[in-house]
């Protein structure tokens, strides 16, 4: 991908990757404190420091802004609510794609299907699943691969939860185009949606533990949550309540201690 990296994780997320941090202009001379911005912002964000990524990506768009670069304007854009949305702030993400398009569209940008696709994961969170249609149907006509892997994972959650198993069972075909890994675990997820759909819960437990391993070891703590509460529908649904119940208490465990970290942290900011 050329801008971020979150957009190849889950969101919706999300997300999520190599963050891009070239130079904005080609051949032009660097500017060294947008650059070092975004190479901190990839750094701490790969060590799980998200909250500080995004104060380094608010520093490369200012710098960006101040040099009036529309590719390092979208770069920094793109990586600033992708953070955002990796710390569940999917309102405050909105705002900033926001703030970016509209810089994008004074410089006449008009190719932002990666954002698109940001905003769709940050509609899809806030339950928005009319307005995330729209957005991922934009994202699907990106030139990019990347972006496209997104919008069709995004697109297979919301037919999932509209529960329009042929374009759920669509999504996850289309899915299978793609071979690399993240596509692989996003297909996998979305065959556990389906195979729960149609009545085969001990096919979607499995496919959705599969898939809790895969994110846990992507650091995408989120998405492993996501598949730990499909995980648990799978076993009620196939009568295994203790199970279920089990794979209940972790998902709440792992959601307890982000935001007990995520709250100390802004009160270590607070002066």
């Amino acid at each position: 991908m050329r801008y971020g990296f979150l957009a190849c994780t889950a969101l919706v997320v999300l997300t999520l990757g190599g963050c891009s941090s070239s130079t904005a202009t080609k051949g032009a001379k660097p500017d060294q404190p947008y650059e070092d911005a975004m190479d901190t912002g990839k750094a701490v964000y790969g060590i799980g420091q998200a909250s500080q990524a995004e104060a380094q990506y608010r520093t490369a768009m200012d710098r960006a802004l101040m040099r009036d670069d529309a590719v390092a304007i979208h770069e920094a854009g793109f990586n600033l609510a992708t953070v955002l949305l990796a710390q569940d702030k999917p309102q405050k993400a909105l705002q900033s794609l926001g703030e970016t398009e509209t810089a994008l569209s004074l410089r006449n940008v008009s190719d932002t299907s990666d954002l698109a696709v940001i905003r769709a994961a940050a509609l899809y969170r806030l339950h928005d699943t009319v307005f995330a249609s729209q957005a991922v149907q934009r994202a699907l006509q990106s030139s990019d691969r990347g972006i496209r892997e997104r919008a069709l994972y995004l697109s297979g959650l919301i037919a999932a939860d509209q529960k329009q198993s042929a374009a759920l069972r669509q999504r996850a075909n289309d899915l299978a185009t793609f071979h690399d890994n993240e596509a692989t675990i996003d297909r996998q997820e979305l065959l556990a949606r389906l195979h729960l759909s149609q009545g085969q819960p001990e096919l979607a437990s499995n496919e959705a533990l599969s898939v809790v391993k895969s994110r846990r070891d992507a650091l995408d703590y989120r998405g492993m949550r996501q598949a730990l509460t499909l995980a648990a529908d799978a076993a009620e649904a196939a009568g295994h309540s203790r199970q279920a119940e089990a794979l209940r208490q972790q998902e709440s465990a792992s959601r307890e201690v982000e935001a007990r970290q995520a709250g100390e942290a802004g009160a270590a900011k607070t002066p």
